[in-house]
């Protein structure tokens, strides 16, 4: 008795992996284009400009500690910092003068959302 391909185990498995290979191909391309699209309308949003344009990012590749007033600067956000620094915030401390905050991740997003509110 001869098998036909449906009744090959190979042939069944091969036939599902090109069905979940397309599957998952498609499902990339859009959350792709999803996500695209969505970066853009941040980057273009006038909200989301202002506040990067207010922040300097620089790498800091030594562990260096974070410097944010957490009870200051998020005070609803207390706790969340992990006191390792990612980013420097440059802020004006005055017309004259300004410093710049070495943030942690934590310490940066809330500060952020607390600015967009």
């Amino acid at each position: 008795m001869v098998s036909s391909n449906q009744d090959n185990p190979m042939r069944q498995l091969a036939a599902a992996w090109q069905a979940a290979t397309t599957v998952a191909t498609e499902w990339a391309d859009r959350t792709s284009a999803i996500t695209a699209e969505a970066f853009h309308k941040l980057a273009t949003d006038p909200a989301v400009r202002a506040v990067l344009e207010s922040w300097r990012i620089s790498p800091l590749f030594a562990r260096r500690d974070c410097d944010c007033d957490c009870t200051r600067t998020h005070p609803a956000d207390v706790g969340v910092c992990d006191q390792h620094a990612v980013i420097t915030r440059h802020l004006s401390t005055d017309a004259t003068s300004s410093v710049d905050v070495r943030l942690c991740a934590p310490c940066a997003v809330a500060q952020g959302v607390a600015e967009l509110a």
